[in-house]
Parts: structure tokens; sequence; C-alpha cells
């Protein structure tokens, strides 16, 4: 009776055919999860709420434009909480979304100002 052995040559291809649809595996699970997570990071979207602009003073925090509904604000933000700082009209967003570095600029001599003025009041 006689045996049938597989041939080496039959091995290394069997083998090789199971490692590379391993790393296919990983690549393809690989690509799942990073479209994912940032699907997740995103969150849902919202056609009521949506953040029109952010601009960042610092790694947790940035001045952003919101659009809640058909109104506008400048909202405060951290990692933690947030704040309206005041409603928008639609001119006056038009002209940040067109002027962004000038609005940047401005907002920022306000911050320092703001800063100043409260570091003077602790002196006295």
């Amino acid at each position: 009776m006689p045996t049938n052995y597989a041939t080496p040559t039959n091995n290394l291809v069997n083998v090789s055919f199971w490692y590379l649809a391993i790393i296919l595996l990983i690549i393809l699970l690989g690509v799942f999860y990073y479209i994912l997570v940032k699907t997740l990071k995103q969150g849902p979207k919202s056609k009521e709420v949506k953040m029109i602009k952010k601009y960042y003073l610092d790694r947790n925090l940035y001045v952003g434009v919101l659009k809640i509904f058909k109104e506008y604000y400048i909202i405060l933000a951290t990692s933690s909480s947030s704040e309206i700082i005041r409603k928008l009209e639609e001119e006056e967003v038009q002209e940040i979304m067109n002027e962004h570095p000038k609005f940047l600029e401005t907002f920022s001599n306000i911050l320092k100002k703001d800063k100043i003025s409260r570091e003077r009041k602790r002196k006295n």
C-alpha cells in the first residue's frame, strides 16, 4: 500500500499561503480600527449644531464659532468645559471666516489685556 506524503514544495506553499492570509487579515483589521476610531472621535453628525471653525489658543483651549440652528456664537472651550462668549451676526461670521488671522490677533490681544488687568487688580 503506497503512502501519500506531501512534497516539501506543497508544504511550503501551504504555509506561505497561511502567513500571507494572516498578514492580510491583520492589515484589514488595522484599517478597520483606524476608520472606526476616526469616526467615533468626530462624534455623531448633527445639522442643527455644528462647529464652524476652531482657533486653538493652547493644546486644550480653543475659541470656536458654533452654529446652533440658525444662530452663531463664539465659545471658549477646554477639554472639560465650554462657555459662550457672545452671540454673532451672520455678517460677523462671514468676516471671521474670510479674515481668520485678523480674528486670532484681535482675540488674543483681548485675552492678553484682560489677563494684564486681572494681574494688576491682584497686586493692588
